[in-house]
């Protein structure tokens, strides 16, 4: 089916102008052994090569023997702005065998992936280094070792044994979607996985990566209708199909997503004791995808309710959709409010409740409180929202920028917060070294009001090396090395008048928040002997 818009000059193509393509909705192997369910994804029109290759990626397929790849044109010959959509074949023989719709599932799910973080953030996410993605959809390496290479970036894509088939982990558009955040979120806050990062941070990608991965399958009317005939099928004729019954088909479907070829351990429903001490970044954010996915139950369960009781399987479906996409673009947008350096999970939740209440100032069905009740209830505090924004202590801020300046010039950020003492301290900078990264980007959104609202965030890191001596006298830090590094930073965020409007700051020299992380010379090595074993610059499952 060639994709639906006239054909154009390259000069007639408008800018946001978006296409639909076909994609497996959850992976090649349907359930009752009958053809793959599909989903149509909208994507932004741009030039394609063979490959196929964009301007964001380079999707290469290995040939099935041996190492030489295999291009594949998705556009119509002779015109690379036309799109053509080939639905998959029905057999599953025929779909591993077929090249084309493999280029065409990895491209479609990799652009869908990005273009809800940019279209939800209102600005183009880089990569880490600048370049293209290389998706190497069908490479020669074992599926544990599917994932995301930092500092190449590769994402490579192993197979997995099923019905006697070699079957790429590629074809599973949780896994494209999981290991594509990986990559967002690296060009985005690449100081979240960097050699200083702590597995906090490292938990937080992969959590991060999974509620990506689960919300955009399950915001597919097409999956969730499936998941709910399923368990409408276990029951006999006339006997009344609960929403308890059809809430806990969402995690039984985030299991399923797992155990068809992922690349970890299921998460559990309940929070173990002592979860944010776990050694394993997957374990750890597992708690929290957990917390995430029951929010999305209650709130659909809310919904229902709001229809009645004559609300069909379709509705229901049509409703879990909705849910699964309001609360993924709300955690997709919580990320522009989240410090560049040292999150953590209740970083993370303050980041959505404050970017929500800029979005949606009235939260009339409860998004924000049912997010708040479940990460309470796995043992994170509630935010408050009072100076949620955090600026409410910086009064009488100085005010000698250039405004034109302010969205993309970092030494006019670095000016504002040296000549505003008051903010200079809350972020605990030391005075005598420079900053060691400040980036600067503007964003838009739609105000309730229906206006375009243009903001700028502004981070910026500091990275400060002391000597066992200073470590100690400034930070009360004991450390049998000669050298420590230590760092903080901050996130600030502009309205259109270059007055600021939130502020989340990890202040540098603070005895406290720097001992914590420390803590002793053992616990900083076995950090890094955990964090450098692999899950640092290659992020994968665990499992066998």
């Amino acid at each position: 089916m060639t994709v639906a818009f006239p054909k154009k000059s390259p000069g007639d193509i408008k800018a946001g102008q978006m296409v639909s393509l076909t994609i497996l909705a959850e992976g090649p192997i349907a359930p009752a052994g009958g053809p793959p369910l599909t989903a149509q994804v909208r994507i932004p029109v741009e030039r394609l090569r063979r490959g196929p290759t964009g301007h964001r990626y380079a999707i290469h397929i290995r040939k099935w023997r041996g190492t030489t790849v295999s291009p594949v044109s998705l556009t119509q010959p002779g015109d690379p702005w036309r799109l053509i959509s080939e639905p998959p074949p029905a057999g599953l023989r025929e779909l591993l065998d077929d090249t084309r719709f493999l280029a065409q599932h990895v491209y479609g799910v990799a652009m869908s992936t990005l273009e809800i973080f940019e279209s939800t953030l209102g600005r183009r996410m880089p990569w880490n280094p600048e370049g293209r993605v290389v998706l190497k959809a069908r490479d020669l390496v074992t599926a544990t070792d599917t994932g995301y290479e930092r500092g190449t970036n590769i994402i490579r894509f192993g197979s997995v044994d099923r019905m006697g088939y070699k079957v790429p982990t590629a074809l599973y558009r949780d896994i494209v979607a999981h290991e594509v955040t990986h990559a967002i979120l690296d060009g985005f806050r690449p100081a979240w996985a960097d050699q200083m990062a702590t597995m906090e941070q490292l938990a937080m990608h992969e959590a991060l990566a999974d509620i990506v991965a689960i919300l955009s399958v399950f915001s597919s009317k097409e999956v969730v209708y499936r998941q709910l005939e399923a368990a409408a099928g276990g029951f006999e004729a006339g006997q009344q199909v609960d929403d308890e019954v059809l809430m806990r088909s969402l995690f039984d479907f985030a299991r399923d997503l797992f155990a068809r070829g992922p690349l970890r351990e299921p998460f559990v429903g309940a929070a173990p004791e002592g979860w944010q001490l776990l050694p394993e970044p997957h374990a750890r954010g597992a708690v929290v995808v957990g917390a995430v996915l029951r929010a999305v139950q209650r709130l659909w369960a809310e919904r229902n309710a709001r229809y009645g009781g004559f609300h069909s399987l379709q509705q229901k479906a049509e409703s879990g959709s909705i849910v699964a996409t309001r609360i993924l673009r709300m955690v997709i947008r919580g990320l522009s409010y989240m410090p560049p350096v040292d999150v953590s999970w209740r970083d993370l939740l303050r980041g959505i409740i404050a970017a929500d209440l800029d979005m949606v100032p009235d939260d009339a069905h409860g998004y924000r409180e049912a997010l708040q009740a479940e990460f309470s209830a796995i043992g994170l505090r509630r935010v408050s929202l009072n100076n949620i924004s955090g600026v409410e202590n910086y009064s009488g801020l100085r005010y000698p920028i250039r405004l034109s300046a302010l969205g993309s010039d970092p030494q006019e950020v670095q000016r504002f917060v040296w000549e505003n003492p008051r903010l200079l301290e809350a972020a605990r900078l030391e005075r005598r070294t420079p900053l060691s990264s400040t980036r600067v980007r503007t964003s838009e959104r739609v105000s309730p009001d229906g206006f375009i609202i243009s903001e700028i965030g502004a981070s910026f890191i500091q990275t400060v090396r002391m000597s066992r001596k200073e470590a100690y006298v400034r930070l009360g830090v004991k450390t049998g090395r000669d050298f420590i590094d230590v760092r903080g930073g901050g996130l600030l965020r502009f309205d259109a008048g270059g007055r600021l409007v939130y502020a989340a700051l990890k202040p540098v020299m603070d005895r406290e928040r720097q001992g914590q992380l420390f803590g002793s010379d053992q616990h900083h090595e076995a950090e890094q002997a955990a964090a450098s074993s692999g899950v640092r610059n290659k992020f994968h499952g665990t499992g066998d």
